[in-house]
């Protein structure tokens, strides 16, 4: 689908970004907000240019009349587009961030502009949001392990989809040497609207588990950043754990004691050794 706003004219193209890997553009579930991306392809967008116009066509008395793509001019590659409304940018919540890649693949931030109807509008299925609105409160449920977790932008490439396998399948040796049921959470950040998904949480114990597939220092700065996030969303606070595939450097180790977070490493012989979160234990 490809969207384009007349009078102030940014440009935007969601076709273009869904061959990135997003598309957060069109209709709510209840038709009250219509998503609009901002307009930047390389690095983080900025709120300059046609992103500005939009967000102050209230101030410049502009108004917002909304296109989308409808098919080809016939005989030509041309796109025709068909008008969708007025709107306005919502006074509330004007825009909100997002994270998606750019045309060269490095994972950046995007405005995502919220407008409303102003009068008379066309709906149609095919203008739906794959992404939907925002969440007003944060939302925290326990899902199964098999639950699908939906792509993320992070490490994107050949590179990433190896390294989810690889703590995959560390996850999977562990719950089978523990022999317990495991959970994970779907956490929707206030605010956002793309669910964040745990590696491992065990209910019986409350403890939250992060997975890589590496224990290098990136790996290891990663999995306390994640897991930080992870548990301020989630009551009562669960203890933190990083899950990896052989031992650290003692100075990780070390790291892990002081931000109280427990590590457990696979073993040849003995399966899985625990170093505890605390030099006491």
């Amino acid at each position: 689908m490809i969207t384009r706003i007349h009078a102030v004219d940014p440009g935007s193209d969601p076709a273009r970004g869904k061959s990135f890997g997003y598309n957060f553009d069109g209709w709510n579930e209840d038709h009250t907000i219509f998503l609009y991306t901002g307009d930047g392809r390389v690095g983080d967008q900025q709120m300059r240019d046609g992103n500005r116009a939009i967000l102050e066509h209230h101030a410049k008395d502009r108004a917002l009349r909304l296109f989308v793509a409808d098919g080809l001019i016939p005989g030509t590659k041309q796109k025709n587009h068909r008008y969708i409304g007025k709107f306005e940018v919502d006074v509330e919540r004007p825009f909100f961030l997002e994270e998606a890649p750019d045309q060269n693949k490095e994972l950046r931030t995007v405005f995502v502009f919220r407008l409303r109807p102003l009068s008379e509008v066309l709906y149609r299925d095919a203008d739906r949001s794959s992404s939907g609105d925002i969440r007003l409160t944060t939302e925290a449920v326990l899902v199964p392990l098999e639950a699908h977790v939906s792509q993320t932008f992070e490490n994107p490439g050949a590179k990433a989809t190896t390294a989810v396998r690889r703590e995959s399948e560390l996850c999977a040796r562990y719950v089978s040497h523990l022999g317990r049921v495991f959970q994970r959470w779907k956490i929707i950040p206030a605010g956002e609207t793309r669910p964040l998904y745990t590696d491992l949480y065990d209910q019986e114990e409350n403890e939250l588990y992060e997975a890589k597939g590496t224990a290098t220092r990136d790996a290891v700065r990663r999995s306390v950043g994640q897991l930080l996030d992870y548990q301020r969303h989630i009551t009562p606070k669960p203890k933190l754990t990083l899950l990896l595939p052989h031992r650290p450097s003692d100075d990780l180790i070390n790291f892990l004691h002081d931000v109280g977070i427990s590590c457990v490493y696979e073993e040849p012989e003995t399966g899985f050794s625990r170093i505890g979160a605390t030099r006491e234990d």
